[in-house]
């Protein structure tokens, strides 16, 4: 049995070191010499700290005087220490008493993870470029939704987008008994305005209807560009007429601020229609028809009043 313990030690795919209690080195099998690049023939009867110079530490000292007195084995991952044997191996040591021609002897086993570890590397690189790969598909979809739901001029909801909620907050409303506003809006002398001073003010124009629609309306409205020059205002938890008058009255306000384009003024007007849900109608497209003409009514008024002017 002693003479086929050699051959199996100079067999295994580990680093076995056995050495005395005071650190002498009395076997060193080739897959050692492999890890380590020292071959059998330097370091016998050498210290084992001055041949790894990385075992030159408390922890190791500790170890070996621990092991040699009690006999406990003991395990040093490489995950914790780093370089045990040389700069291009991770090792985990293991260290073992044993009982070398009746003396107490030292067996440490160097197993190499360094595959293991480079796997785990690759796995974190794998994980970081899905990672990265998935914020990338995320960034795509927002931009896929924006141009999906989203006017690309002004920013604010389109038709689709708008649609959607009015759906859901009239679906809601029929099941509350609540109210529900649609604000249709035009610009009135649109065609006048790109026709006069071109179509990049017809578009700044149209930026800053949205803009002023949105400053005016509530957190929880819904601006929607419905087509050209026109405008829809989705009005969720209208209680009131009294709600929508004081939206109607921050419009009027902020309005006034005009467009400033080669030294002229471009002052807004607007025209307004206001249908509610259950009195104007119970579809969707019974309320914005509803809404669309009442615009149309005030459009007409506000032109008889200039004409009388």
């Amino acid at each position: 049995m002693d003479s086929i313990l050699p051959g199996v030690l100079n067999c295994i795919n580990e680093g076995i070191v056995i050495i005395t209690e005071d650190l002498e080195i009395t076997y060193w099998n080739p897959f050692m010499e492999k890890l380590s690049g020292k071959w059998s023939g330097e370091v016998l009867g050498q210290k084992v700290d001055q041949i790894l110079p990385s075992l030159c530490r408390p922890f190791f000292y500790s170890a070996v005087k621990r092991l040699a007195t009690v006999g406990n084995p003991v395990f040093f991952s490489a995950a914790m220490h780093r370089k045990l044997v040389s700069q291009d191996h991770r090792v985990n040591l293991k260290m073992n008493r044993v009982s070398v021609d009746g003396k107490v002897a030292l067996l440490l086993e160097f197993i190499d993870v360094t595959n293991q570890f480079q796997r785990i590397s690759q796995l974190r690189d794998y994980v970081s470029q899905l990672s990265h790969l998935n914020s990338q598909l995320k960034q795509k979809e927002k931009v896929i939704e924006k141009l999906a739901y989203y006017d690309k001029l002004t920013g604010v909801a389109n038709r689709a987008l708008f649609d959607k909620f009015a759906d859901k907050y009239l679906s809601i409303a029929k099941q509350r008994g609540t109210m529900l506003g649609f604000m249709f809006v035009d610009v009135n002398e649109f065609k006048l305005i790109n026709d006069t001073y071109g179509h990049n003010t017809g578009d700044k124009v149209m930026t800053r209807v949205a803009s002023l629609l949105t400053e005016s309306t509530r957190k929880n409205d819904i601006v929607c560009r419905y087509g050209g020059d026109e405008f829809l205002v989705l009005l969720p938890d209208i209680r009131t007429y009294k709600d929508y008058q004081a939206i109607a009255e921050r419009i009027e306000t902020n309005k006034k601020q005009c467009i400033v384009q080669d030294g002229y003024n471009i002052c807004l007007s607007l025209s307004i229609g206001i249908s509610f849900y259950p009195d104007d109608g119970a579809t969707l497209d019974d309320l914005i028809a509803k809404a669309d003409e009442y615009m149309y009514v005030n459009k007409h008024e506000s032109r008889e009043r200039q004409d009388n002017m």
